[in-house]
């Protein structure tokens, strides 16, 4: 059966998705909420997406298509480049904290076959074209393009959600566990939060220097 034609763009559908669940939550946001917040009857959304876990992993997938826009594309350098990339899936996520924790309903839906992720899709790609640019091909690329997949998804996923109220609760984790670490016991939210921005970065960097260097050990051999 051919998918029906909403009344509405899939971009209207997604960008009132995205204010639900921006204001109040990922579990606010069901087919009903969205229809009502539309005019529309839930099965009409319903049909449009098929689940709601294809609602939820297409708001993910939209948010991506943000970050693309904000790449620079003038960056000189691959380094640069991916670093250009990082900063930009991470701005849009932090912009979204409840859509950062969606990632698990795209890779759901995919797996399914009940949709794609065409912007997810294109950020991997720029990825692997720096990676290629720097000379990895074969195993060593895709060794670190998981490494720096691993890092910066599992990063965002964990600091975005903690835009407002998640930093204070890392600084109350500290004071309550301590982790062997005074220094942590006695750091505020603002100071959680530099240090952990602080920490992304230089994660970051050094991902990036163990990719160059394992570009130069493949150029030695």
């Amino acid at each position: 059966m051919a998918a029906p034609r909403p009344s509405v763009s899939q971009e209207a559908f997604l960008e009132a998705a995205l204010t639900i669940a921006d204001e109040f939550g990922p579990d606010s946001l069901t087919t009903r909420t969205l229809g009502k917040a539309l005019g529309l009857d839930a099965t009409t959304v319903y049909r449009y997406f098929g689940s709601k876990d294809v609602l939820l992993g297409s708001l993910f997938d939209y948010v991506a298509g943000k970050a693309l826009a904000l790449i620079d594309t003038e960056a000189s350098t691959p380094r640069e480049q991916l670093r250009g990339i990082i900063a930009a899936y991470r701005e849009v996520y932090f912009s979204h904290p409840n859509v950062a924790r969606m990632n698990v309903y795209m890779a759901d839906m995919i797996n399914a076959g009940l949709a794609t992720a065409p912007n997810i899709a294109q950020l991997s790609g720029l990825v692997v074209a720096a990676l290629r640019k720097l000379g990895l091909s074969g195993e060593p690329l895709a060794r670190c393009y998981q490494m720096i997949e691993t890092f910066i998804v599992g990063a965002v996923i964990i600091d975005s959600g903690a835009q407002s109220n998640g930093m204070t609760v890392r600084a109350l984790r500290y004071r309550a566990l301590g982790a062997g670490a005074p220094e942590l016991a006695i750091l505020e939210r603002d100071q959680v939060v530099a240090v952990s921005d602080t920490a992304f970065w230089n994660g970051v960097d050094a991902i990036l220097d163990t990719v160059e260097a394992m570009v130069d050990g493949c150029s030695d051999r």
